[in-house]
């Protein structure tokens, strides 16, 4: 699982061979974990976006970026 982006509370990883529709998973530094789903920013799971609020930023600012992420590790 590529690590795409680390913040001081989190990262940002991408599993590869992973289920559609295309998303991240995002790992906090206390063990809580989501998904974020890339074409509308939608969290699923336990974490409120306004504790990961830099992390959705920075999704939503490279959303292309991790999109052709997510097609090169789930062909």
């Amino acid at each position: 699982m590529p690590t795409l982006q680390r913040f001081d509370y989190a990262r940002v990883m991408i599993y590869i061979e992973d289920h559609p529709p295309p998303h991240v998973h995002v790992k906090l530094c206390d063990g809580r974990e989501c998904i974020v789903e890339l074409d509308s920013i939608k969290i699923i799971g336990r974490i409120e976006g306004r504790e990961m609020r830099e992390v959705l930023d920075w999704i939503s600012a490279q959303r292309d970026f991790l999109h052709d992420e997510w097609r090169r590790y789930n062909p």
